[in-house]
């Protein structure tokens, strides 16, 4: 497929040669050994360039099939055998990672569509904020209302944005 990334990096790759032609081409004859090392080096950026432009010229896209996953971990009869999950939040300082932000985040991991039972939350406030403390105990307030009503209603997204 033709798209316009893929022809800005064949463009690139063409100004690239030329560039490397005309480096290598014209040596500056009184300053040699120092003109060797900036054409070594002006080649190991454009290899490592080069490099990193395979994944992105083909990228993978990744699609998740719920039903497939429910019929492999979620058996009638049987308890959940999808695997426990942790995640840890962690902020320091409240006027630069204001509250709202970690608190939505929080309330993002509570209403993931994942068994409760299997979900660990752990927030680490390292500023020690009484202010981010109490939005917090609100975040879970809410969640307790909220999370169940969204399973209920099939409401998508379940975390508001700030």
């Amino acid at each position: 497929r033709i798209n316009p990334y893929r022809i800005v990096i064949v463009l690139r790759l063409i100004i690239l040669c030329f560039f490397f032609r005309f480096r290598i081409l014209t040596p500056a004859s009184d300053a040699y050994a120092l003109w060797l090392i900036s054409v070594i080096c002006e080649v190991w950026f454009g290899l490592s360039w080069i490099l990193d432009q395979f994944p992105k010229w083909n990228p993978i896209e990744r699609e998740t099939y719920l039903d497939r996953l429910s019929m492999r971990f979620e058996r009638e009869g049987e308890p959940n055998r999808l695997g426990p999950v942790d995640v840890f939040v962690s902020t320091v300082d409240p006027l630069k990672e204001p509250p709202i932000i970690t608190a939505n985040t929080v309330l993002s991991i509570l209403s993931v569509d994942y068994p409760v039972d299997k979900v660990s939350c752990y927030v680490s406030d390292d500023g020690a904020s009484m202010l981010l403390f109490d939005s917090l105990a609100e975040t879970a307030e809410f969640a307790r209302r909220w999370v169940p009503f969204c399973k209920k209603h099939n409401i998508e997204p379940r975390a508001p944005e700030f």
